[in-house]
């Protein structure tokens, strides 16, 4: 399972806020055009695994990443040369 602390949650929440007002919305975990990984606005899916925060879904998982993604944590970290969410594997 895919794990996401408390402060990568709050993060993403904070993201979600600028990039969309609407509440149907939320950041999707998944493959960019480039072929990296990370997070674009996005509607959820009816295979979603969802993660909220303060009552808002905060983060779609597509079940292909989730599956890849299991046994994992996102966190989110301040310090360092880039803040940002951080993947660790447990």
């Amino acid at each position: 399972m895919l794990n996401v602390t408390e402060r990568a949650k709050a993060k993403l929440k904070e993201l979600l806020e600028t990039e969309s007002d609407d509440r149907s919305v939320g950041l999707r975990l998944g493959k960019t055009a480039s072929g990296s990984l990370g997070v674009f606005p996005d509607r959820e899916r009816a295979d979603d695994q969802v993660v909220e925060h303060d009552g808002a879904a905060v983060l779609l998982v597509g079940q292909e990443i989730a599956e890849k993604m299991e046994d994992t944590t996102i966190d989110y970290e301040e310090g360092g040369v880039s803040p940002g969410l951080v993947i660790k594997r447990n």
